[in-house]
């Protein structure tokens, strides 16, 4: 009996290992190898080795074993194993070099290389490539889907595969490559999720974009209000995004060719027709400006101030207009009329419920101007290194620094680098005035950190004991 079950185990396993293998290898000439694929439509892997390789061992005794890989590579390819210093092998190599071992080779029936892989890879590395290779042979080999795409004759079918397999490196343009192959109305289907993936600016892209939307929204499609919403949040607010992504991202790099565009790109929606269009303007208005969305809502005057600053151009041209914006921005919105509303109702909100769980619904309020009055800061430093250091210069950028803080006075951080900057210019009285109103304005928020307290307090000591 127990020699019955001895022998029934010993087979069940036999099954198992013989169902659960990893990679055949093929025995035979090459010659041999050759007319089997040609005959099976098949691509040939070999692995070209040395008996004196690390990796190559490491590789055939713990990768290639793996049923995963097997799995793969058992159903896709002929696999063939050739040793570089064998006769057999130092005759493959005089055709196939290698500049390393080990050596990975996917070849056609014809003999052509479609893939060379150079050194180990894991069981996924292998498998992603056997992956490729399959996407490569769809499209006539790597070489001519490559082709296809420098020349522009890639359909969509082939840019998907080329998106889809493409390395961290090259998604980002294979993946607009593949959205301008899309036609109109899947590209700018409600459903089309890869637009939000765009992370590489593309004017050609971007502009198409921007131009369907624009159409869309114009055709009476829009009629129905459920299409307007969605499409309103799966489309328009993302392409809305990008744009500021990439404005900001022209900014900060000084690349005013791309700058210039998105500018242009970011004006076409003032004929966008849909809901959320506020007048057809689609403006937050420029003192409430919030960080990562703000630059494609702010008027094209503060994206510009933004640019000229940052990259020190355009010298007069900033000047003037600075001038001309502050001037505007000031008489337009003055600051005692700036929310005060909504200020005293966050107050009464602070009051009753606490700062922590009151500055949960108070924030938006909280924070309005916080990015724009930091620009106004940053523009108004710029603007009194290029101007005579006289009476009326520092009179006028005093007034704009002020504005800056009293935008929102409850919203500490602007204090002390407007403080530091009325220091720079020779007005020290405004900036401990700036300093006192923060910390009365903290104690009106009833903000019990006493950090807050400390910081504010050692910046005042500071000015008025001249060491700033």
């Amino acid at each position: 009996m127990k020699r019955i079950v001895l022998s029934f185990v010993c087979v069940l396993v036999a099954c198992l290992v013989g169902h659960a293998q990893g990679v055949k290898f093929e025995s035979g000439t090459w010659n041999e190898i050759l007319a089997k694929a040609k005959a099976e439509n098949k691509t040939i892997f070999v692995d070209v080795y040395t008996v004196w390789c690390g990796p190559c061992k490491h590789v055939s005794e713990t990768v290639f074993p793996q049923e995963k890989v097997g799995e793969i590579y058992n159903s896709r390819f002929i696999n063939f194993k050739m040793d570089a210093e064998s006769p057999a092998g130092e005759e493959f190599v005089k055709t196939y070099p290698v500049i390393g071992y080990p050596t990975f080779f996917f070849i056609d029936g014809n003999g052509k290389v479609i893939h060379t892989i150079v050194g180990a890879k894991d069981a996924d590395g292998f498998i992603s490539e056997a992956k490729m290779i399959t996407m490569y042979a769809r499209h006539g080999g790597i070489d001519n889907m490559m082709a296809a795409i420098k020349n522009g004759t890639a359909g969509k079918e082939l840019l998907h595969d080329y998106y889809t397999s493409a390395n961290d490196r090259n998604k980002p343009e294979a993946l607009n490559l593949y959205l301008k192959a899309l036609p109109t109305e899947e590209l700018i289907d409600e459903n089309n999720k890869l637009i939000r993936e765009i992370s590489l600016y593309d004017k050609e892209l971007m502009t198409r974009l921007v131009n369907e939307i624009v159409k869309a929204s114009n055709d009476g499609r829009f009629s129905d209000g459920k299409y307007d919403e969605d499409f309103a949040f799966s489309t328009v607010f993302l392409t809305q995004r990008h744009i500021a992504k990439f404005l900001d991202r022209s900014i900060e790099e000084g690349n005013e060719e791309w700058f210039n565009e998105l500018l242009e790109l970011k004006e076409k929606f003032a004929n966008y027709g849909g809901r959320f269009h506020d007048g057809g303007q689609l403006l937050d208005g420029d003192l409430r400006i919030v960080r990562g969305r703000g630059s494609f809502f702010a008027t094209p005057e503060y994206n510009k101030l933004c640019y000229w600053a940052k990259n020190r151009v355009n010298e007069e041209e900033f000047k003037n207009a600075l001038v001309s914006y502050m001037d505007k921005l000031i008489s337009e919105t003055p600051v005692d009329s700036l929310m005060e509303e909504d200020r005293n109702e966050i107050l009464g909100m602070l009051k009753e419920e606490g700062l922590e769980k009151g500055r949960l619904y108070a924030s938006h309020v909280l924070d309005v101007g916080n990015v724009t009055a930091h620009n106004i800061i940053v523009w108004t430093d710029y603007f009194w290194k290029l101007s005579p250091s006289d009476k009326k210069t520092k009179e006028l950028c005093s007034k704009w620094i002020n504005y800056a803080f009293n935008v929102n006075r409850f919203n500490m951080r602007v204090a002390f680098p407007a403080a530091d900057l009325l220091v720079r210019i020779g007005n020290t009285k405004d900036a401990k005035i700036i300093l006192e109103k923060a910390i009365a304005s903290q104690k009106e928020l009833k903000n019990n950190d006493p950090e807050v307290y400390k910081n504010l307090g050692l910046k005042l000591r500071d000015i008025n004991n001249g060491k700033l």
